[in-house]
């Protein structure tokens, strides 16, 4: 007997093992691209708990989601308290109004007087865990004592030559 064409409606399918085949390798290429973004977001995890500066996190709500070691380390439970400090809460909305940086000067005196460079860095677009902004805190107190102590020098030696070379005038 003469054999029948084949329907057109098999020609189209591909055979079942090619596309088996083809779901065990997207399945194979998945896995190994989950792997990979799971390295890099503990890397990336690692690199901000071990700044040496505080590092908050702020979501679109402008709530902390988290906060680095040296930050748990510096200021504690106090962390909401320093983020309702008027003029970083400023530097905050500014942020967000210009979708960008913006850099203050503040001073804590609770729990310990710090004077403190904040800066705020705008997220466009927002990382994956929903961070919308970085805070970032530099401690200056000891750059402004030793300002302070240098200009305090300066007024006294100032006051003690002045003294003498009246005298000798």
């Amino acid at each position: 007997a003469p054999r029948t064409a084949p329907s057109p409606r098999r020609r189209r399918l591909p055979p079942l093992r090619r596309i088996a085949r083809t779901i065990e390798l997207l399945a194979r290429t998945l896995a190994a691209r989950a792997g990979q973004v799971s390295e890099l977001l503990r890397a990336n995890a690692a690199i901000v708990e071990r700044l040496p500066d505080p590092l908050l996190v702020l979501d679109g709500g402008r709530t902390l989601t988290r906060a680095n070691a040296a930050a748990s380390a510096a200021f504690g439970a106090d962390l909401a308290a320093v983020l309702r400090h008027p003029i970083l809460r400023g530097a905050i909305d500014a942020a967000w109004a210009s979708r960008g940086i913006a850099s203050v000067d503040l001073a804590l005196a609770v729990p310990v007087a710090r004077d403190l460079r904040a800066m705020v860095i705008y997220l466009d677009p927002a990382l994956a865990d929903g961070a919308q902004a970085l805070v970032v805190l530099s401690d200056r107190t000891r750059e402004r004592m030793v300002e302070r102590m240098r200009a305090d020098f300066a007024a006294n030696a100032s006051h003690e030559l002045r003294t003498p070379l009246t005298s000798l005038i």
